[in-house]
């Protein structure tokens, strides 16, 4: 009997201690239903705050940037709202110049502490790089952000109309009239600008090197410099007609405004034609370097009347100084000076008031009067003309005795609004 009670003892206590090990094990798995949850739920929080968070944000911005990974960069900007183009060169030539400038690492210092302390990322030319910029709440709390690159302006001019351009998987061609051509919405970067143009006279094509970190305020400015212009011709036989590497244009250089445009490497060349009398008359041939050029007969093929005519360059010198010759008594100097306002360039030097001409021809109470004129020579350039003459004079003094001396005397003349006019005497020598 004892026996039979011990074992029951037995049974009782070790049916307590199985009771007591099965609910330990429900109570941890209660807490673990209720900890779980929890512990997803700050992961997730914590997983979304990250991945929406400005630091993730330049990050992995400037990690795509210095892998180059265009494809990363490209899904980045598109996010932000860049408006710029993103072909697959342009972001390339992008990433180039971010890391060429080390504006990429300039991109993490926008972000501290998990906060945009720096939207903007402005270089030292004042160029308005990116942006970085709220978006809107995921799952309506979390804040999101993108990165947006401004974008900048290419302002190309050009020396002549008709050119073709093309920059990156653009092409455009300026149109008649039309020296200028904006490009916007262009990721900064290095591009190459090809430069094309066919024309009547010559043929173009270039190209030109364009480097956006040389851009001001997101604007860049390129002039085309290719040695191409159109070109004024003047000749002194109003009759001429231009030909143009032995070629007849058919038309009068009196009825051309300008001509061409021609290239300036002197490859080309113009001369003029006239037939006076049955004969032909022919200027030398003349290489196109500059943008004016002068083609001009020998005075001996003028008919006489023609200095009298009230057209031609030369006729109308030679009137000028049969009337403005100095008087044989001015009453002052400003006299002199007021006759000859509005006659030369006035920064230039006027021949009565040089004084070398004064020394060599006028004389006191004496007079002047040019009996004849005949140009000697001529020299051409952008700025003007030098022209070698031979002239000479009746010389009367006050006893009135008149005897004649010549001259060989270098002009140059100044173009002015598409006039020659004369601003200085560089050099007088007396004929013997």
């Amino acid at each position: 009997m004892k026996t039979q009670l011990r074992e029951k003892n037995s049974l009782s206590r070790a049916g307590i201690r199985s009771m007591r090990n099965k609910r330990i094990p429900n109570i941890k798995r209660k807490w673990l239903f209720i900890l779980l949850p929890i512990i997803a739920i700050v992961i997730t929080h914590l997983t979304f705050s990250y991945l929406n968070s400005p630091n993730r944000l330049v990050k992995s911005f400037e990690k795509a940037v210095s892998d180059n990974n265009y494809k990363e960069v490209t899904h980045l900007l598109q996010k932000g709202g860049t408006t710029a183009s993103l072909d697959e060169d342009s972001v390339i030539a992008f990433m180039d110049y971010m890391n060429s400038t080390d504006l990429v690492d300039e991109v993490g210092d926008m972000v501290q502490k998990n906060k945009v302390i720096n939207s903007q990322l402005v270089d030292d030319r004042g160029n308005h790089v990116i942006s970085i910029k709220k978006g809107s709440k995921f799952l309506g709390i979390y804040q999101t952000y993108s990165i947006k690159v401004e974008p900048f302006e290419l302002e190309v001019s050009s020396p002549i109309d008709e050119v073709e351009l093309k920059l990156v998987n653009q092409d455009s061609k300026l149109k008649i009239g039309q020296y200028e051509k904006t490009y916007r919405n262009i990721l900064p970067g290095k591009y190459t600008l090809a430069v094309s143009y066919k024309g009547s006279y010559s043929d173009v094509k270039d190209s030109v090197d364009l480097d956006f970190s040389a851009a001001t305020k997101n604007k860049l400015t390129q002039e085309l410099t290719f040695n191409v212009s159109y070109v004024q011709i003047y000749s002194n036989e109003p009759d001429a007609e231009l030909f143009v590497n032995g070629k007849d244009t058919g038309e009068k250089i009196s009825d051309l405004e300008q001509v061409g445009p021609f290239l300036l490497n002197g490859q080309t060349v113009v001369h003029a034609e006239v037939e006076k009398d049955g004969k032909v008359y022919k200027t030398d041939d003349i290489p196109v370097t500059g943008k004016f050029v002068d083609l001009l007969f020998d005075t001996s093929i003028e008919n006489p009347d023609q200095t009298d005519e009230k057209d031609g360059f030369f006729a109308g010198l030679k009137r000028f100084f049969d009337k403005y010759l100095p008087s044989p008594k001015p009453s002052s100097d400003l006299e002199e000076i007021q006759l000859i306002n509005g006659l030369f360039n006035q920064n230039g030097q006027a021949f009565l008031e040089s004084k070398e001409y004064q020394d060599k021809i006028k004389k006191k109470d004496t007079t002047q009067k040019l009996v004849s004129f005949a140009m000697k020579n001529s020299k051409q350039d952008d700025s003007g003309m030098i022209i070698t003459t031979n002239e000479t004079y009746e010389i009367t003094d006050k006893h009135g005795e008149a005897k004649k001396k010549s001259f060989e005397i270098t002009y140059h003349f100044s173009r002015e609004n598409d006039e020659l006019k004369m601003d200085s005497i560089v050099k007088i020598k007396e004929i013997k």
